[in-house]
């Protein structure tokens, strides 16, 4: 996995492009002290197969209450062309006193990832930190 950033809505297309063909299920991880809805835990609460608390989550330390989506065709349609409507999940951005620093946007401070077929972790990020890897 390599260390991505997402500066303007077209790095973030580019990655919901290749994400769109590779995945099968999504994970989407409500940090503890997190007290947003988010659209796509409400909408697709239907496709939901997993819910439940953890304490370390994708080996991140990260806390919470995680939710897992097993995507068929149909709904992997919708679900990136809902997705693909927002706001990235932040924007890394560069500010000359401060340095780097993170944009939050409407997706909110949950961390979202992104699985293959056969399991494989393809994407994921630190939402809040501004971070994000992708499969290299």
């Amino acid at each position: 996995m390599k260390l991505t950033k997402i500066t303007n809505k077209n790095d973030y297309m580019k990655i919901l492009n290749f994400l769109e063909k590779q995945t099968k299920y999504i994970e989407i991880l409500q940090l503890m002290d997190d007290n947003q809805p988010n659209f796509i835990i409400e909408k697709y609460r239907a496709i939901l197969v997993t819910q439940k608390t953890v304490s370390n989550w994708n080996d991140t330390g990260a806390k919470g209450l995680l939710y897992k989506f097993d995507l068929n065709l149909a709904e992997k349609e919708r679900i990136f062309k809902d997705l693909k409507k927002i706001d990235p999940f932040f924007y890394n951005k560069f500010d000359i006193r401060l340095g780097e620093t993170v944009e939050n946007t409407d997706f909110g401070y949950a961390n979202i990832a992104f699985f293959d077929i056969k399991g494989k972790l393809v994407f994921y990020t630190i939402t809040h930190e501004g971070l994000a890897w992708i499969q290299s």
